[in-house]
């Protein structure tokens, strides 16, 4: 996925979460419906997202103005993350759409929020902290039921699908 260098030097700066006990998975057809795979650990009813991405092969590229329509549709359609979500940066040459939570979940510690990045053939779903008291970003674990994280990949393919 190409980033914009505003986008690249702010991945730079978060750390990667420690999701060594996460289970990888796999699921779907690339050429299809896409293939969503990440990482996740089973905690009773609910489930802690690692990392989630959908990969979706295909000859048939995206405009921009498309793509941007399929993200406004996904962030009004996804209210099943605790925040609402909202366009808050674009690249049209690269092909490009972040969401992130608005407002994100605040404490006296941390600052949490859900960070999406729509690409022309990619989705990425992270959830970010940030620490107050060492000013550091990291990547944590997102907090879904089974159905929700189903419903979230259904969510996904619709943004990257042919129609």
């Amino acid at each position: 996925m190409n980033l914009s260098r505003k986008a690249k030097r702010y991945d730079d700066a978060i750390l990667p979460g420690d999701f060594l006990d996460f289970e990888p998975f796999r699921d779907g057809d690339p050429m299809l419906d896409g293939m969503v795979h990440g990482a996740l650990r089973r905690t009773g009813a609910s489930v802690e997202l690692g990392e989630l991405a959908l990969e979706w092969f295909s000859t048939r590229k995206q405009t921009f103005a498309k793509l941007k329509s399929r993200a406004e549709f996904f962030s009004r359609q996804v209210t099943y993350l605790d925040e609402r979500l909202e366009i808050v940066d674009h690249d049209r040459r690269g092909m490009y759409i972040q969401l992130r939570s608005l407002p994100p979940y605040k404490d006296d510690l941390q600052i949490q929020f859900n960070e999406i990045r729509i690409g022309q053939d990619r989705v990425e779903v992270k959830r970010i902290a940030f620490s107050r008291r060492d000013e550091v970003k990291r990547q944590v674990p997102l907090n879904l039921s089974e159905a929700d994280l189903e419903r979230l990949k259904g969510d996904l393919r619709q943004v990257l699908s042919p129609a």
